[in-house]
């Protein structure tokens, strides 16, 4: 299961090895949490000790932003399923509020995986990072995830002749 949190832990670590305090920062707090405080504009006091004008420049929201949406796309496809609406039902009838998930990243098609890079690297032109840098960092998650996915796919078996 490759959580979209690991993801831009990893990519992080690799491009942007100073942004690593505010990741783990973030990582206290759930999903929709997160998003929230990436996407907030304004001035209000934020939970991190800074701005939005801070975090404009740097690619943690660019690569949290994207890959959470591409996450929320197949959960969108997975909330089809029966057994997911039964498991809805059953916590309304027992009122408990559903726990939220941490959002995972389905396997990924290789159209899918376009996408995703070309979201980053437009995300990352407009927040001011060079095309060179974007391109690499739109690369790097790509590959991270491309790489998670084959490494989760089981073993074809051996076939002898």
């Amino acid at each position: 299961m490759l959580k979209v949190r690991d993801v831009v832990r990893d990519v992080v670590a690799e491009h942007a090895k100073h942004e690593l305090p505010l990741v783990d920062s973030l990582r206290r707090f759930d999903d929709d949490r997160v998003i929230r405080t990436l996407t907030r504009q304004g001035h209000r006091r934020e939970p991190l000790g800074f701005g939005y004008a801070e975090v404009a420049a740097l690619i943690t929201p660019v690569i949290w932003l994207v890959l959470d949406q591409a996450a929320r796309r197949g959960v969108d496809m997975a909330t089809d399923s029966l057994a997911t609406r039964g498991r809805a039902r059953l916590r309304r009838l027992l009122r408990r509020a559903p726990a939220a998930p941490e959002r995972v990243l389905i396997t990924l098609q290789a159209e899918e995986l376009a996408l995703v890079r070309t979201h980053i690297l437009e995300r990352a032109v407009e927040r001011g990072i060079d095309r060179r840098e974007a391109e690499a960092l739109a690369d790097s998650v790509v590959a991270r995830i491309a790489t998670a996915a084959h490494q989760e796919e089981p073993d074809a078996p051996d076939t002898v002749s």
